[in-house]
């Protein structure tokens, strides 16, 4: 083929703009691989809440709502007894906990904060986990 049968034809036929559109389809296939590639990553771990929560099959979504109003409750009266009593009976009658959501209120950033606590130690476990595998990968390459 020579040079002027691929400007014949307009320039669709360039042999440049023919070896662009070869390199911008080649680069969208390659783009659309990498993205199909499921990247392993702390955050798209799959997270079920069956393994968190005790309750019978089906009933995961009830047990859930029980466990959001009472864990938090109970964790505001033990709180309150524990560090705002001292652990004396008498002091902890004194204290008003009848206003529920103030209660709740102190367990749910209690709860709260240990759940986040919770959440960095399993990042900081993946990551010694995910170094610990590219050490040994790097390893059994040499």
């Amino acid at each position: 083929m020579s040079h002027t049968q691929f400007q014949s034809s307009g320039p669709d036929r360039n042999l440049h703009s023919i070896h662009g559109r070869r390199n911008a389809q080649d680069y969208k296939k390659r783009l659309k691989e990498a993205r199909k590639k499921k990247t392993d990553s702390f955050a798209t771990q799959e997270v079920e809440l069956k393994d968190y929560i005790i309750s019978p099959e089906g009933w995961e979504g009830i047990m859930f709502a029980f466990y959001f109003l009472t864990l938090p409750y109970v964790t505001g009266i033990i709180f309150l007894f524990l560090f705002v009593a001292q652990a004396d009976m008498h002091n902890f009658l004194i204290l008003d906990i009848t206003h529920f959501f103030i209660v709740w209120a102190i367990g749910y950033e209690i709860v709260a904060t240990v759940i986040l606590i919770l959440i960095f130690i399993s990042y900081i476990r993946y990551i010694g986990r995910k170094e610990k595998l590219t050490t040994d990968n790097r390893l059994k390459k040499r």
